[in-house]
């Protein structure tokens, strides 16, 4: 037996559905795994473009599986059924895993035993392929009240010990949001999860996908809680979770809904929502917040026109409480798009939108606190180098933004700090202290803050092994 086949077999599951282009480059993905034992199972649920044809060429790595069309959770159960391996990865035929995913979640499996999935950060895609964003720091451990209150995981994210799947059962055919529900059950049978904190996986956004039929993921899905919430064995911190779960899902649904303009559906769901947390009411900042995020997701292909959509069909209750807060926020949706638009290279539009954010609402160069965050937050999230792109952003503000240059030092100081605490996170400890020493350039007050302190502290013995293992690497080499 090689020493490959002694490792434990993993086996990566896609079904498919004519989606031949894509599909290649999710099954390259899969093959190019440095973790070497790996069983690839493609099941196509019945394909009319030329799937057989283009899978033809990697007859001799891959388990191919040719089935009646029923359906993609139908085609994961049957994948599940034919697969040998001792862990499972499920991947949608449109996403991508990156070279290292299976070897790093292997890692956190083999040192600890009591986790039994684990999941990763995973970068945004458009359908053109460019990286829109990444989702990283994410839940893990006991999740259960986390993941009854919305899914966090990328479909492809978990690496799940069979064992689990062999206790919870398959996927649950008459749901549609499968892949959601079986993390969930499996969360909710005791399994604790573990993730790798950085992105491992590419989850690509069709505005055509199964996510667009809204009208059947709010009839197959809201089932789901009801089953969760009146399991009499749900853990009374789970069970506290349940006004902000429904929340969640209604508010979400509502959004769907006024993106592809149904809009009796958006203000039922709306208005159900509103009825499970009143206070919104009151607190209009967080309802703003709700719809500005909701805007700006991918899915969303007119962030612009997604807002005037609300306020065109919103409820009475809602209308009066928000309506007076338009401007304001359509400003900070104008504002989310001039920082995306920094990111993708496309200065002169971004510069003319966030003009477009200042014109609607002038405060926004007075609540510079509220800007740096905000300007924080998108050089974390967006696939950039973030002190870079701070630069960036502030090197390029429009004629009505340039009083908000000053914010450099203040904005490059939080967010190396903010580097600093990922990079020690996620492991990457030899590269705390450069962060830190570069914060403190910026913002030497820093140095009062005790976490601030322990990182720097904590780090420097990493620091100098690697500095010592490059000197003698340096030296080895100039003796040869």
């Amino acid at each position: 037996m090689s020493k490959n086949e002694r490792l434990p077999l993993v086996s990566v599951i896609i079904p498919t559905y004519n989606r031949s282009k894509l599909l290649q480059l999710a099954v390259e993905s899969v093959l190019a795994q440095t973790y070497p034992n790996i069983e690839l199972v493609v099941v196509d649920d019945g394909s009319t473009d030329d799937t057989p044809a283009m899978l033809e060429a990697y007859a001799e790595r891959i388990v191919y599986i040719r089935k009646a069309n029923q359906g993609g959770t139908a085609a994961r159960n049957t994948g599940l059924a034919a697969s040998r391996g001792e862990y499972l990865n499920f991947l949608d035929h449109d996403d991508l895993l990156l070279p290292t995913k299976i070897e790093r979640q292997m890692e956190i499996m083999n040192a600890r035993p009591e986790v039994s999935l684990v999941h990763c950060g995973y970068y945004r895609m458009d359908k053109d392929g460019n990286y829109i964003d990444k989702v990283n720091f994410l839940p893990e451990g006991d999740v259960r009240a986390q993941l009854v209150c919305g899914c966090f995981l990328w479909s492809g994210a978990p690496l799940i010990r069979r064992e689990c799947i062999d206790r919870v059962g398959v996927f649950d055919e008459t749901v549609w949001s499968s892949d959601a529900d079986m993390w969930l059950r499996i969360a909710l049978a005791g399994y604790h999860f573990g993730c790798v904190q950085e992105p491992l996986g590419v989850y690509r956004i069709l505005l055509d996908s199964s996510m667009a039929d809204v009208s059947r993921t709010e009839r197959m899905d809201m089932p789901i809680l009801e089953r969760v919430f009146s399991d009499p064995r749900l853990p009374a911190e789970v069970l506290a979770m349940k006004t902000q779960a429904y929340f969640n899902q209604r508010f979400w649904l509502s959004c769907r809904y006024y993106t592809i303009g149904k809009w009796e559906d958006a203000r039922r769901n709306l208005q159900e929502a509103i009825a499970l947390c009143p206070d919104l009411l009151v607190r209009t900042s967080d309802l703003l917040h709700l719809f500005c995020t909701n805007a700006l997701d991918p899915r969303v292909g007119e962030p612009v026109k997604f807002i005037n959509d609300v306020f065109d069909h919103l409820p009475p209750a809602v209308d009066q409480a928000i309506r007076p807060f338009y401007s304001y926020l359509l400003s900070w949706v104008y504002a989310g798009l001039a920082m995306r638009n920094y990111a993708y290279g496309k200065t002169d539009e971004a510069k003319r939108q966030l003009a477009q954010a200042i014109a609607l609402d002038g405060t926004l160069v007075e609540r510079t606190d509220d800007f740096a965050r905000a300007l924080c937050d998108y050089a974390l999230r967006l696939p950039v180098t973030p002190h870079v792109y701070i630069d960036t952003v502030l090197q390029n503000l429009p004629a009505e933004g340039q009083r908000l240059a000053h914010l450099r030092s203040q904005a490059l100081g939080e967010v190396r700090i903010a580097c600093a605490f990922r990079d020690y996170s996620t492991g990457k400890r030899q590269l705390v202290p450069q962060q830190v020493l570069a914060a403190l350039r910026y913002r030497p007050a820093l140095l009062a803050n005790r976490g601030v302190v322990a990182i720097f502290v904590k780090s420097l013995p990493r620091l100098m092994t690697r500095e010592h293992t490059l000197r003698a690497g340096a030296a080895v080499q100039s003796a040869v």
